[in-house]
C-alpha cells in the first residue's frame, strides 16, 4: 500500500515540493549546486590542484627525508640520520648563511631604495606615467631570461657594463670574481624586483590621509618629523607585507644562480645546495631533509614577521 502511495505521490502533479522531497533524495549534482552548498562546489577544481601539486609532493618529500634512496632501488628507511648530517655538514651551513646574508641585503636595499622613490614619485610630473611603466618591465621579464642578460652584459672582456665603465675612465671590473660574485647575485635580484616594492609602497603613499599631514604642517613640524612621525608609522603594514613576500621568495632564490653562476665562485645558496644535492649527485634523501628544512624556515621567518604585522595593524598586542 505504501509503494501504491508513493508511485501515485510522482505522478501527481498537484503534491507539494516538500511531499515530492520525501520520496525523491536528491542527487549529488542538485547538493553541489544548492545555494547553500554551490560556494563550496567552486572551490574544488582549487582543492583538485592544491592535493596534486601541492599537498603530494610536500608529504612525497617528508617521507623521503626519512629514508636513503639514489633513484633506485627500494628506500632505505633511515630515520633522522639525514637531519643529523645535514646539521653538521659545512657546506649546508655555509649555503644556508650566505641565504640569509642574500635576504638581509636585498630587503634593506629594496625598502631603502624603493622608499626614496616611491617619495620621489609621489607627486605629479611631466612624463610620470611613462617613467612608471619603464619601471615596471624587469618584473615583466622572466627571471632566468634576466639573469642571462644580466650574465652577457657582465662579462669581462666585451659586457656592455665594463664597456660603459672603461668609456668613463673606471676601468673593467670583473664582477663573478669571488670577491664580487655574490653581491653581483644581489644587484641582479634588487634590480628586478624594485618595482614591487616601489609600487606597493606609492599605493600606500596615495591612500594615507591628507588632512593629517596638512595639519602637522600648520603645526609646524619638519619634513624629517612627519616623515619619522607619521609617514613611516602608517608605512609600517605595507613594510611587513613587503618583508613577508620577499623573505619567502628570496629563500627560493635559484633563478639568478642558474642563468650565471650555476652556485660557483662562493654563490651557492639554500635552494641550489637542494638541487644539486638531489638531482646531481642523486642522494634524494638527503636532498629531501635539506628541502624540508628551508620550508620550516620559511615558515618560522614569516610567522614571526606576519606576527609583528598585526602588531602594527593593531589585531594583538
Amino acid at each position: 500500500m505504501n509503494a501504491n502511495r508513493a508511485r501515485e505521490t510522482l505522478i501527481d502533479p498537484t503534491l507539494s515540493d516538500q511531499a515530492l522531497a520525501v520520496v525523491r533524495k536528491p542527487s549529488v549534482w542538485e547538493i553541489l549546486t544548492s545555494e547553500k552548498y554551490f560556494k563550496w562546489t567552486l572551490l574544488i577544481p582549487l582543492l583538485l590542484l592544491l592535493l596534486v601539486f601541492m599537498l603530494y609532493p610536500l608529504f612525497y618529500c617528508i617521507y623521503y627525508s626519512f629514508h636513503e634512496w639514489g633513484m633506485q632501488g627500494d628506500a632505505l628507511f633511515i630515520g633522522l640520520k639525514n637531519y643529523r648530517q645535514m646539521l653538521h655538514d659545512g657546506s649546508f651551513m655555509e649555503a644556508l648563511a650566505r641565504t640569509l646574508e642574500v635576504l638581509v641585503i636585498c630587503i634593506v636595499a629594496e625598502l631603502a631604495i624603493g622608499l626614496g622613490l616611491a617619495l620621489l614619485w609621489n607627486r605629479e610630473f611631466k612624463g610620470q606615467n611613462i617613467v612608471r611603466g619603464l619601471a615596471l618591465l624587469p618584473l615583466l621579464v622572466a627571471p632566468l631570461v634576466l639573469s642571462l642578460l644580466w650574465n652577457f652584459m657582465l662579462e669581462y672582456d666585451f659586457g656592455a657594463v665594463n664597456q660603459i665603465l672603461t668609456a668613463v675612465g673606471l676601468g673593467k671590473v670583473y664582477w663573478w670574481s669571488p670577491q664580487f660574485a655574490l653581491f653581483t647575485i644581489c644587484l641582479i635580484t634588487i634590480w628586478q624586483w624594485l618595482p614591487f616594492s616601489i609600487f606597493v609602497l606609492l599605493a600606500g603613499l596615495r591612500s594615507l590621509p591628507r588632512d593629517v599631514f596638512e595639519a602637522a604642517k600648520v603645526d609646524g613640524a619638519s619634513g624629517w618629523y612627519t616623515f619619522r612621525r607619521l609617514t613611516l608609522p602608517m608605512l609600517s603594514p605595507l613594510i611587513m607585507i613587503i618583508v613577508v613576500l620577499r623573505t619567502m621568495w628570496l629563500i627560493r632564490l635559484f633563478d639568478p644562480l642558474y642563468g650565471t653562476t650555476r652556485g660557483g665562485v662562493g654563490t651557492e645558496l639554500l635552494d641550489w645546495i637542494v638541487y644539486r644535492t638531489a638531482f646531481v649527485y642523486f642522494d634524494v634523501g638527503y636532498g629531501s631533509a635539506m628541502a624540508i628544512f628551508s620550508l620550516f624556515l620559511t615558515i618560522a621567518l614569516c610567522a614571526v614577521m606576519f606576527r609583528l604585522l598585526m602588531k602594527s595593524l593593531g589585531v594583538i598586542k
